[in-house]
């Protein structure tokens, strides 16, 4: 009977060193480590109802408690973390649209009405950008896309206006 005994108490023992294992391999991987909070908890569970038990394996309960409460922590800290980062991310979207309009203010001052042409060639890849700084070619094109302009009827119209009487 009391083999019985020992061998379903050491159960509860190994399941919690290994559910902290696990716990803890989770918890070191980056961003990942998040999910590791359940089992750590269930991990630390284990552990104290193993060690509220008489009779026990002493020393797999403590490991799993120990290693369990490491999980958590790493766990817990990675939510502290992330939310720093979070917070600070929203500073980055401005300080790229500001440096984007500084460029943009650069070229223009620079080339003033001209077309601007930039090109990045890798391996066999080419990307090519076309900008103009002309405003009003700019408004026209996009009043064209737009329909407001109808390039059609204005070609009819100049053709009608000349009349057959």
């Amino acid at each position: 009977m009391e083999e019985e005994k020992t061998s379903k108490q050491s159960g509860v023992g190994v399941g919690a060193l290994v559910t902290a294992i696990i716990a803890f391999l989770i918890a070191v991987i980056p961003c990942l480590g998040l999910i590791a909070i359940i089992p750590a908890v269930i991990a630390i569970v284990l552990a104290i109802v193993g060690l509220s038990r008489p009779n026990n394996n002493q020393g797999m309960l403590v490991g799993g408690l120990v290693v369990g409460i490491i999980a958590l922590m790493i766990s817990v800290s990675q939510i502290f973390v992330i939310g720093k980062i979070a917070n600070k991310s929203g500073d980055w979207s401005t300080d790229i649209e500001k440096v984007i309009r500084d460029v943009t203010d650069d070229l223009e001052k620079e080339f003033g009405d001209n077309n601007v042409t930039i090109r990045i060639d890798k391996d066999d890849e080419t990307v090519e950008i076309k900008a103009s700084a002309r405003k009003g070619d700019l408004q026209d094109r996009l009043e064209e896309l737009e329909g407001k302009v109808d390039s059609l009827n204005e070609g009819t119209e100049k053709d009608t206006t000349q009349g057959e009487w």
